[in-house]
């Protein structure tokens, strides 16, 4: 009688792992896990990746994918350094309006990250496991000519809106509202979206960013020439046929100061500001009660350019004068703590018009 007997597998491995061998041999050998000779740019990154024609930021991680997202950490920290340093040379980053610098730059950094994210970032095709540090180990980098093609559109409209600003000015007949208006180009210039995407543009590529903003950058350097020449040919008589003690004349000198512009007192001044006063007095039994406010009215040679309103808390005494001065120095306060803002609301209505 034959006998059958079952092999165990002790002298030949099982059909499912003499296939597997099989494939991995006709692939070109068993493979080894995460590829750990180091590419070329691991030693001589700049070679790689030129720094006059890539930007770039290396990163390492326990996998391939933490890797490349401490990679394009370092893209956004690049720009960030670079804003930074560019921004550190001028007066408007330091602590004004009551904002300090770091809160500055930490929403300027939000900014620029978003920035980032507008231009494409590509990784090395040739990640590595580093066995010495027992991390993977990649790059990011931005092709400086394909990043500007994505970005340059964003550059452009910013470059064309500050320069219709400036041209506005500059055609403006008015000596008051051309001083309001290079003053709204000026606080365009200064913002925060302005001077992002311009500083980004110069970071992402430097002669591609100068060319196309030339003409803003010359024109921005002579802004506080024009404005102060605008504000010297501004000055405005005060015209204030009710007051008490010369309140709120004085008010308004001091709020017009404030912004830049002299009162003088001829009627030959460019621009005339008409104020009226309304007491709103009330005889009450226990007192009397003012409910003060004051409407404004500039005008120049071309007719009306801005009025205004500010009013003041009720103000009251038993005694009628007093009254009358509480009132009277109420209004004046809140004309030297609103003026700015009824300033600059006029400025936004002539910018938008």
């Amino acid at each position: 009688m034959t006998v059958y007997t079952h092999n165990t597998g002790a002298d030949r491995p099982p059909r499912m792992l003499r296939v597997m061998c099989a494939l991995v041999l006709a692939a070109g050998g068993c493979a080894s896990g995460p590829e750990t000779v180091p590419p070329p740019w691991a030693g001589n990154i700049r070679g790689t990746y030129p720094p006059e024609l890539f930007i770039t930021g290396l990163g390492e991680g326990a996998s391939r994918a933490d890797a490349e997202a401490k990679a394009l950490g370092e893209i956004s920290f690049y720009f960030v350094r670079e804003i930074r340093a560019e921004q550190s040379s001028r007066t408007s980053w330091l602590e004004r309006d009551g904002v300090s610098s770091s809160e500055s730059q930490t929403g300027e950094s939000i900014l620029i990250e978003s920035q980032t994210r507008l231009v494409a970032v590509r990784y090395a095709e040739d990640p590595w496991f580093n066995p010495a540090k027992k991390a993977w180990e990649t790059v990011a980098y931005i092709n400086r000519d394909e990043g500007w093609t994505a970005y340059e559109p964003d550059a452009v409209k910013q470059a064309n809106a500050f320069m219709a600003l400036v041209q506005a000015a500059d055609e403006e007949t008015e000596p008051f509202n051309r001083a309001l208006r290079y003053g709204a180009a000026a606080a365009y210039g200064e913002s925060a979206g302005y001077r992002t995407v311009r500083e980004f543009a110069q970071a992402l590529h430097p002669g591609n960013a100068g060319r196309l903003f030339a003409g803003a950058d010359a024109a921005s350097a002579e802004l506080a020439r024009k404005d102060l020449a605008a504000r010297e040919q501004a000055t405005v008589y005060i015209e204030c046929p009710t007051d008490h003690e010369r309140m709120i004349y004085q008010a308004m000198v001091k709020a017009l100061g404030t912004a830049g512009f002299r009162a003088e007192n001829s009627r030959n001044a460019a621009v005339v500001c008409l104020v009226r006063v309304e007491e709103s007095a009330v005889k009450e039994d226990i007192g009397v009660f003012y409910f003060p406010t004051l409407s404004g009215t500039f005008s120049g040679a071309n007719g009306a350019l801005f009025s205004f309103r500010i009013a003041a808390e009720r103000q009251g005494a038993m005694n009628p004068d007093l009254a009358k001065r509480r009132a009277y120095t109420a209004l004046a306060a809140a004309v030297e703590r609103s003026f700015a803002n009824e300033l600059n609301q006029a400025r936004t209505r002539l910018v938008n018009q």
